[in-house]
């Protein structure tokens, strides 16, 4: 896993934003920003995941930045898709997953799915309590575009 993660202020409220990728990595890497649905006001973190990573490995990332234990499945979800924890997903039939669109969250890498900005990409954590996040990239105004607003 070469998911790089960043520091992060505890307080929601201070407005700070993780660093962005270094420009070298900017090909291969992904800003992305995570946030816990329905928090008033917003809980986010952000962090910097390589394109490659699986879904499995951002879970590993997920739980560091939130500082929750890994002790709990979890579920990623896009649109009909539904990207599950490998240890879930051991016990699919593969032919009938595949049918209702549920893949091995380890088998799937995160540019894959986050390359789709149409659809919201959704992380459930711990199924009992539901805590539901929701992922995306990072939106960034490029230079150019602020230089032709002005």
């Amino acid at each position: 896993m070469t998911a790089k993660i960043i520091k992060f202020p505890t307080d929601p409220t201070s407005g700070a934003n993780g660093a962005p990728c270094d420009e070298e990595d900017a090909r291969s890497n992904l800003n992305v920003v995570i946030e816990l649905v329905d928090t008033e006001p917003s809980l986010f973190r952000n962090a910097c995941v390589c394109a490659d990573d699986s879904l499995a490995d951002l879970h590993q990332v997920i739980t560091g930045l939130f500082g929750w234990s890994d002790a709990h499945n979890y579920f990623f979800s896009q649109g009909s898709c539904r990207y599950e924890d490998p240890i879930l997903y051991v016990g699919q039939d593969r032919l009938a997953a595949r049918y209702r669109k549920i893949y091995s969250a380890a088998e799937v890498p995160v540019g894959s799915v986050l390359g789709n900005a149409d659809t919201p990409l959704f992380y459930v954590y711990n199924l009992v309590n539901c805590w539901e996040l929701r992922i995306h990239l990072e939106e960034r105004a490029s230079l150019e575009s602020v230089a032709q607003e002005g």
